[in-house]
C-alpha cells in the first residue's frame, strides 16, 4: 500500500469513527469469488460443500475479506456446518455479497450463525426453502361444534404434506392461520392449532383443531369458498432445528442490507446481547413475490432481546408472520433472596437464553404494579456454578447470581423484577417499516414514517407472570406513522398498576403527526404528548401527570381531551 492509499484509508477510518459507521469491508480487503471454490449455482446441485470451502478460505485471511457470489443465481444448499450454511461464529471483518442470488435451503438447515462475530455485513440476497412452511388452502366448510374445517388445496399434489404434529427437531406449537374476513379492513390471520388432518371425499382435507375451544373469532368470520387457510406443512413448519434462520447473538457491528426472507421454519432473525451497531436496511420477511403463498415464517420475524447495541430497522417489511413481526424485550430477573439492602440473589425469570448483567451497569428494580422502586450500580456480580459442573455462558442455562450494589435500594423484597438498564435495547429506531401481525414494544423505541396494520402493544406481559419478557418501555417516541386495523387493536400502552406517577415504568409517550384508523389506548404514563395527529377511532387516556394535546383532529374536526383526565 503506497503512502497515498495509507492516507486515504486513515482518513476513511477516522471518518467512520466520527460518524459511528461500522466498516464491514475497509481498505485492503481481499475478495473471494464463490465460483472459484466449486460453486455450481444451478438451483439443483448441493452448493453447501463449495460454500464451506469458501468460508474456510475466508477464515485464514489475515485481511478483511469480501465473499462475492455470481449475479442472480439460485443456489441450492443441503450441506451445512452445525446446521448453518454461513457459519460465521467468531468471524471478524467479513462481508458477504449475495449479488441478487436466492439461497434455496433444505428445511433442515438455516442461513447464518453470527455468534460472537464482529464487523460483519451480509447483503443482496433472498432466502427460501425447497418446501414452503405452509400449504395454502381455502375453507369449504366449518363445524365449530366438532372443531374442524374442511379445506380444498390450491395444489392438490401437496395433500401428502398435511398431517398433525411430528415433534421433529424441536417442533413446537403446531398450527396454521385462518385468514378471517375483517369487513372493510385487511384480512386478519388467526391461530389455528392443528391436531390432525384427514383426507375426505371430493379432494377435501379435514383439519381438526388441537387446543381448547374452537373460538367464534375464527368461526364467525369464515366465508366458505372464500376464506383462506394456511395449514402447517407436517415435518417442516414450526421446527426449531439448529435455531433461528439468522442467529445474531453476542455480535458486534453487524449490517444486513437488501436481505429478503421468503420462508422460515421458526424465528427469522434472533438478535440477542449485541453491541456496537446492528443495522437492518431493506430486510424483509414476506411471502415469496408472485407466488400463491400467504405465509413467510412460523414465528417472530425479528426477536430483539437484551441488546446493548444501537439498533436500526429501516425499510423493513414484514408480512405473513406466524407470531410477532417484532418483539423488543428483555429477559428480566427476579429477586430470590435479600441478603442486605444492597446485596441480593437473583435469577432470570424466563429460564432460556441467559443474559448476564455487568459490573458498572444500572440495576433497576420494579414491582408487580409497574412501579420502579429504585436503581443502583452493580458493584459485584457472582454467578453460582451449576451442580452438574457445566460452564456458565451467555445464552445457556440461567444461574443464580449474587449482586452487590453500590448503594442500598429501599424496599427490596423477594419476587421483585430487576434488569440492567444498559442491556435493554436502549437505542432502537424503526424507520419506514411495514408490519402486519403484531409488535411487542417492551423496550423504549423511536418510530418514524412506519405503517402498522397490526396489534401494537407497549408492555404486553405483566411482571406478575413467571416468564416475563419485560420490563416494558420507559419512553416511546412515534412520529408520522399510520396505524390501521388488521388483526389487532392499533396501539396500546397497557402499563397500569397502583403507585405514584413519578415512578411508573412508562414515563414519556410522544406521538406526533400520526394517523390512527385504529384505536389509541394509553392506560398509564407520566407524561403524554399528542401533537398534530389524525384520529378516526377510539382515543383513551388513563392515568397521567401531564397531557399536552395540540393540533389534533378526529374525523376531520379539532379534537382534545381534558388536561387532567384520569389523574
Amino acid at each position: 500500500m503506497n503512502l497515498l492509499e495509507k492516507l486515504r484509508c486513515t482518513l476513511f477510518a477516522r471518518l467512520a469513527l466520527l460518524w459511528l459507521i461500522p466498516v464491514a469491508h475497509p481498505c485492503g480487503a481481499v475478495t473471494l469469488n464463490a465460483s472459484d471454490y466449486g460453486l455450481i449455482a444451478d438451483g439443483r446441485t448441493d452448493d453447501g460443500p463449495a460454500i464451506l470451502k469458501l468460508l474456510d478460505a475466508a477464515k485464514t485471511s489475515e485481511k478483511p475479506v469480501t465473499l462475492v457470489f455470481p449475479p442472480n443465481k439460485v443456489i441450492f444448499a443441503a450441506t451445512a456446518r452445525k446446521g448453518y450454511l454461513f457459519s460465521l461464529r467468531e468471524y471478524r471483518d467479513i462481508a458477504i455479497d449475495g449479488n441478487g442470488c436466492t439461497f434455496l435451503l433444505d428445511p433442515g438447515i438455516r442461513m447464518a450463525d453470527m455468534h460472537f462475530a464482529r464487523n460483519v455485513m451480509l447483503k443482496n440476497c433472498n432466502v427460501d426453502f425447497t418446501k414452503s412452511m405452509f400449504v395454502e388452502t381455502t375453507v369449504q366448510a366449518v363445524d365449530p361444534a366438532r372443531s374442524f374445517v374442511d379445506v380444498s388445496l390450491s395444489d392438490a399434489a401437496e395433500a401428502s404434506d398435511l398431517g398433525g404434529p411430528t415433534k421433529q427437531e424441536g417442533e413446537q406449537w403446531f398450527g396454521g392461520f385462518v385468514w378471517c374476513e375483517n369487513g372493510t379492513h385487511p384480512k386478519a390471520a388467526r391461530h389455528f392449532a392443528v391436531k390432525s388432518v384427514e383426507k375426505r371425499e371430493n379432494g377435501l382435507m379435514r383439519v381438526h383443531y388441537g387446543e381448547g375451544t374452537f373460538g367464534n373469532a375464527i368461526a364467525d368470520t369464515i366465508i366458505p369458498g372464500k376464506t383462506a387457510f394456511s395449514v402447517p406443512r407436517a415435518g417442516v413448519a414450526h421446527r426449531h432445528g439448529p435455531g433461528a434462520l439468522f442467529e445474531i447473538h453476542d455480535a458486534t457491528d453487524v449490517t444486513l442490507e437488501r436481505v429478503h426472507v421468503w420462508g422460515a421454519p421458526w424465528f427469522s432473525f434472533s438478535i440477542y446481547r449485541c453491541e456496537g451497531h446492528c443495522r437492518f436496511i431493506d430486510v424483509d420477511v414476506i411471502p415469496k413475490p408472485n407466488s400463491q403463498r400467504l405465509m413467510s415464517g412460523c414465528r417472530d420475524a425479528f426477536h430483539v432481546t437484551g441488546n446493548r447495541a444501537k439498533l436500526l430497522f429501516e425499510h423493513c417489511d414484514t408480512g405473513g408472520i406466524g407470531d410477532d413481526d417484532y418483539n423488543f424485550c428483555v429477559l428480566s430477573s427476579s429477586i430470590r433472596k435479600v441478603l442486605s439492602p444492597n446485596q441480593i440473589i437473583i435469577r432470570q425469570k424466563f429460564p432460556i437464553q441467559y443474559n448476564p448483567m455487568r459490573v458498572g451497569e444500572t440495576l433497576q428494580v420494579m414491582n408487580a404494579e409497574n412501579i420502579v422502586l429504585g436503581s443502583a450500580q452493580i458493584a459485584r456480580y457472582n454467578e453460582t456454578p451449576p451442580k452438574n459442573g457445566s460452564a456458565i455462558v451467555a445464552g445457556g442455562s440461567c444461574p443464580e447470581v449474587t449482586l452487590l450494589l453500590d448503594r442500598p435500594v429501599s424496599g427490596l423484597t423477594p419476587g421483585l423484577t430487576v434488569w440492567a438498564k444498559e442491556a435493554a435495547n436502549p437505542d432502537t429506531t424503526m424507520r419506514h417499516c411495514r408490519a402486519t401481525f403484531s409488535i411487542r414494544m417492551q423496550t423504549s423505541l423511536k418510530i418514524e414514517d412506519c405503517r402498522f396494520t397490526c396489534y401494537n402493544v407497549s408492555y404486553g406481559m405483566s411482571p406478575r407472570q413467571d416468564n416475563v419478557e419485560g420490563p416494558g418501555p420507559e419512553s416511546m417516541w412515534i412520529k408520522n406513522t399510520e396505524f390501521h386495523t388488521g388483526r389487532g387493536s392499533g396501539y396500546v400502552a397497557q402499563s397500569g398498576g397502583i403507585g405514584p406517577l413519578e415512578q411508573t415504568r412508562i414515563q414519556n409517550i410522544h406521538i406526533e403527526g400520526c394517523t390512527f384508523h385504529a384505536p389509541l389506548r394509553i392506560a398509564k404514563a407520566r407524561a403524554i404528548t399528542l401533537l398534530n395527529n389524525q384520529f378516526h377511532g377510539e382515543v383513551s387516556m388513563g392515568e397521567h401527570q401531564s397531557l399536552d394535546m395540540r393540533g389534533n383532529k378526529k374525523d376531520g374536526r379539532p379534537f382534545s381531551l381534558p388536561q387532567q383526565q384520569g389523574k
